[in-house]
């Protein structure tokens, strides 16, 4: 474990000082003819790296550059053991997030272990953001641990054990439904999904609550398929190699309440996690079933692969009932939001004054996201000749991201503001770049943070149209 310490001036037993450079700007802090043949400039993600001295690119120096470029840096001194990095005045918070995440390795499966320095020293004339910076980057790891775990060892009753450990440790409260529960509950959708599955269905519940206990409540749903088949709407091989992540919504939820009274959050947060697996097994749900979730609602299954839907629409029904200031979901939802943002990208759909705080709270938690539209027009597409909806519709090629969300849609209170997140595209990384490591990126881990405990005009204690 690296010790992170923020320090006024460089101490004399680093072995390696690294220093940041603003794109175009000259330097002569390496040696004389280091640079010849080097192409260096001070562009985001260059890192050069000499005897005792490492240069490393900060771009245009904004704080998601900072971050960036901190993650390049992680990866180049992870041979030493004492680092000193230079940074410019209220660079901490970002530089700290950038390292731990750019230097993130998922070990436990591997016979050799990975290197990290035991220390690294922050030169800076402001001490301010270590803490939060470490709370926000250890929130993320949790979230990436999560979603590497193999569905073997991750499975819907383990994930709930580690949720019960994290309240335990971290100051928030965790119930957990099993599958009796579940069914007393009339949580249709989860129940049907999971009969496919020798492993039972969980249902976790976290509450957070700031003192004194009387604070606006947001309502958190993250979709927990630890690992998704396509059940007997089968995926081929190719497509279920990556299918332990798509729990990655429920690990970013857990991870994001994990942090929340370290970071003193102003408001109160319940979370809904519905944990399945998505198998062929004995009994699973047949394409053509009619399953009713909690609240009476009747789903036509037209593909079982397009279950996600079906857990998140109980949940969101759960998480409405108790009137929350505001709902938002997050899941790894369709392909279509993926082919249409990219790997970066994530996508998100909802009530405008809503979708615009997430908006700004992703731009400054370096979580890239963009919206797209719910158009009324599609609800049609929606209906079913035996059920009230179908879960999927069938021969409809375009637009099936926003159908995804008019689905989910049908299951928000009226009265309830709700933002949809998919995160298909942003929740494993295929490349590693900045502080994004090839596999779980934690994504939405930031977001959520930036959005329930930060202090700037886009945090929830500021929305007084949902906070009061």
């Amino acid at each position: 474990m690296t010790e992170f310490r923020v320090v006024g001036t460089v101490p004399s037993d680093v072995d390696i000082v690294a220093h940041p450079v603003p794109r175009g700007t000259p330097t002569d802090l390496l040696p004389a003819g280091f640079l010849a043949g080097v192409d260096f400039d001070g562009s985001l993600g260059q890192v050069v790296v000499a005897p005792e001295t490492v240069l490393f690119g900060l771009g245009d120096d904004g704080e998601a550059d900072l971050r960036h470029a901190a993650g390049e840096l992680a990866r180049a001194v992870a041979g030493f053991d004492r680092v000193a990095v230079v940074l410019p005045p209220g660079g901490v918070r970002a530089a700290v997030e950038g390292m731990v995440l750019g230097g993130y390795q998922f070990t436990r499966y591997k016979t050799a272990g990975g290197t990290a320095p035991s220390r690294v020293d922050l030169v800076c004339p402001d001490a301010g953001g270590l803490a939060e910076g470490l709370a926000v980057a250890r929130a993320v790891c949790l979230a990436r641990d999560l979603v590497n775990e193999p569905g073997e060892t991750l499975t819907p009753v383990e994930f709930a054990h580690r949720a019960q450990a994290l309240a335990r440790a971290n100051g928030f409260d965790c119930e957990v439904w099993d599958e009796h529960r579940i069914a007393d509950e009339r949580l249709g959708g989860l129940l049907g999904v999971s009969r496919g599955s020798p492993r039972p269905p969980r249902l976790v519940r976290l509450r957070y609550r700031p003192p004194p206990g009387d604070a606006p409540v947001i309502a958190l749903v993250g979709k927990g398929v630890t690992y998704d088949s396509g059940g007997l709407s089968l995926k081929p091989t190719p497509q279920m190699v990556d299918m332990k992540a798509d729990m990655a919504g429920a690990a970013a939820v857990l991870a994001a309440v994990s942090a929340l009274a370290e970071l003193s959050c102003p408001v109160g947060v319940d979370a809904w996690l519905p944990l399945t697996e998505n198998m062929p097994n004995a009994d699973p749900v047949r394409v053509g079933d009619v399953l009713r979730l909690r609240g009476g609602t009747t789903v036509e299954v037209r593909n079982a692969d397009a279950e996600g839907r079906l857990i998140l629409a109980d949940a969101l029904t759960l998480a409405c009932e108790s009137g929350p200031a505001a709902v938002l979901d997050l899941a790894t939802l369709t392909d279509a939001a993926a082919i249409a943002l990219g790997r970066e990208f994530a996508a998100v759909m909802g009530d405008q004054p809503l979708v615009d705080r997430v908006l700004r709270a992703a731009a400054l938690a370096g979580e890239p996201l963009w919206q797209l539209p719910l158009p009324a027009r599609y609800r049609r597409q929606l209906a079913s000749g035996v059920a009230d909806l179908v879960n999927y519709t069938t021969g409809v090629r375009h637009g099936t991201a926003l159908l995804a969300g008019l689905f989910l849609r049908e299951f928000v209170a009226a009265d309830v503001p709700w933002a949809h997140l998919d995160l298909q595209g942003p929740a494993l990384a295929e490349r590693t770049c900045g502080e994004s490591v090839t596999g779980a990126t934690g994504y939405g881990t930031r977001l959520l943070i930036e959005l329930l405990a930060g202090t700037g005009p886009n945090c929830c204690q500021s929305w007084p149209q949902y906070c009061e």
